[in-house]
């Protein structure tokens, strides 16, 4: 019998471990069910995906004429007791949840070769992640009538018991139901658990999850004694509304314990302050940061009062969407797919200076090698590197070089004067006469910028107090606060400092000197000792 890839459609050999026309792979599974249907009833119609746990296909119901999605465990991964207790526990979790703002999961079983399957209701439609990248930032009442939708779903999870543990953008589908009306479905159970069950999280001390999503009670902040509730999907839900609203999230670090801080002490940035053109109402932005509180006592109770709150300013709200935000998102370290920036666009921007009054404030540096041409009717917008008479022939001089050299002596005399006088920043000045065809080579040095601050994370191993903070070009100590334990973000103007750390554990303190650029963000580490004989302080929380 002919087999044909599942991906391209060619004739291929069947023993073939991947199809040499695409690359798709070609699994033992996949050999024996492409054309002999799973449990005599599921017939493959494509494949969604394939990883290290197993594959997800799309199928038909040959019998009811309805299409599926099957998730598959393979069979020497079902042998594993903690895979395949978590594989089965999503399954039961599952069965408890009956909402239409939840996706269903139809049936579970075993094959002959011991490997486990779930059919789940197959959702025709795109994540809130791609959603996200196509269309940037939504509306707020777009935004506001998806989250209440979702958080009516979540609802629906904790009453029956369980903790999603996962909401991000990738697990909120937008799909139409049969009388075309979006409706958001919240998908993969992978990694919830019982809010009465025993928490690996905090037994174990690992996270499972997305750390930009995450919330402080996953990262186990939590009093002894206490245990992950529903308030905790609360907050990575704010996080999801954040960036639903201002096109990325509001916490952005290449490092899991960057996100640490982040998520324990930063306090998220204002709406407008991460994307200027976003229109969002003080209403809504005060429903998003009573989300996103670190104190899960002050956030809302339930989903379902989330909810409300945003169905009562939805009149409110305007339809208007927004823009992306100004800058590229940084890299992190998710196990989602992330917007790469078009690095044309940034290399452009990043080589253009504009010396109009009110030119935005992206960083530039002036390359040594441009240069301005002054014309008549010339304006002071004109950008760097791009002269009006490029690939043109200069004209000659009417005039000896003896008069252009005194003109060119007289330009420069006047701009050294002017740069004297003011800083070392490009202003438009108005010329008093037209300067015919002479060409002046701007410094090469940088403009002076307005100076933002900086960003310091002090880390320690194992632990320390942040003892003091000194300027080292004013001589003054920085005022921290008195209890200020590491990891510890600081934001500093630009500058040299010394960091003072200490530990009760150790009789000397430690010294350290850094440097702080404007708008850039430093990491300090520190050890105190040994990390393979190091014992952790008791915090009072559960890990």
């Amino acid at each position: 019998m002919a087999f044909f890839c599942i991906h391209c459609k060619s004739e291929i050999d069947p023993k073939f471990k991947a199809c040499p026309y695409c690359g798709e792979a070609i699994t033992d599974f996949l050999r024996k069910h492409l054309e002999t249907p799973i449990d005599g009833k599921y017939r493959i119609l494509s494949r969604l995906g394939v990883g290290g746990m197993g594959e997800v296909y799309k199928v038909l119901h040959v019998h009811l004429n309805s299409i599926r999605v099957i998730k598959l465990m393979r069979a020497n991964i079902a042998t594993d007791p903690g895979a395949h207790e978590r594989f089965l526990r999503e399954a039961r979790l599952a069965t408890k949840i009956h909402h239409g703002n939840v996706a269903t999961l139809f049936d579970f079983s075993t094959l002959d070769d011991g490997s486990f399957y779930m059919v789940w209701e197959y959702i025709e439609g795109i994540n809130l992640h791609e959603m996200i990248n196509q269309r940037g930032p939504l509306s707020p009442a777009y935004a506001a009538r998806l989250a209440s939708e979702a958080l009516l779903g979540l609802d629906a999870i904790h009453r029956a018991g369980i903790v999603h543990r996962d909401v991000s953008p990738e697990n909120l589908m937008i799909a139409r139901d049969d009388e075309g009306t979006e409706r958001v479905k919240i998908i993969d159970l992978g990694i919830a658990k019982n809010s009465a069950a025993e928490d690996n999280n905090t037994k174990t001390g690992m996270f499972v999850g997305k750390w930009k999503y995450c919330s402080p009670e996953h990262l186990g902040m939590l009093p002894a004694g206490e245990r992950i509730d529903g308030r905790a999907d609360l907050y990575s839900f704010g996080i999801v509304l954040y960036e639903m609203l201002t096109g990325v999230p509001p916490f952005q670090a290449d490092t899991p314990h960057a996100y640490l801080m982040m998520h324990s002490q930063t306090r998220p940035r204002a709406l407008r302050e991460t994307n200027p053109q976003t229109s969002v109402s003080p209403e809504l932005e005060t429903i998003v940061f009573r989300a996103l509180e670190k104190d899960r006592a002050h956030r809302y109770a339930t989903a379902r009062e989330f909810s409300q709150a945003l169905d009562a300013i939805a009149p409110l709200l305007s339809d208007a969407g927004g823009v992306p935000p100004p800058l590229p998102p940084r890299s992190e370290v998710t196990n989602e797919a992330t917007r790469v920036a078009d690095r044309g666009r940034v290399h452009e921007a990043a080589t253009v200076v504009s010396i109009a009054q009110d030119a935005p404030t992206i960083a530039t540096k002036v390359p040594a090698t441009k240069k301005i041409l002054d014309r008549p009717g010339a304006t002071g917008s004109q950008p760097v590197g791009r002269s009006s008479n490029d690939g043109l022939r200069p004209r000659r001089s009417r005039f000896g070089p003896f008069s252009i050299a005194a003109v060119i002596a007289i330009a420069l005399g006047l701009g050294g004067w002017m740069m004297l006088r003011k800083p070392a920043v490009v202003q438009p000045i108005a010329a008093p006469a037209p300067i015919q065809a002479s060409t002046v080579s701007l410094p090469t040095q940088e403009p002076v910028a307005i100076a933002q601050p900086g960003r310091l994370g002090i880390n320690a191993f194992p632990w320390a107090n942040v003892k003091s903070i000194r300027d080292l070009d004013s001589g003054k100590d920085v005022a921290i606060a008195a209890d200020l334990i590491t990891p510890a973000p600081v934001e500093l103007p630009p500058g040299r400092y010394e960091v003072m750390l200490t530990n009760p554990q150790f009789a000397q303190p430690i010294t350290r000197t850094v440097a702080i650029d404007a708008g850039a963000d430093e990491t300090l580490n520190v050890t105190f000792r040994d990390p393979a004989s190091a014992a952790l302080p008791d915090f009072g929380v559960a890990r």
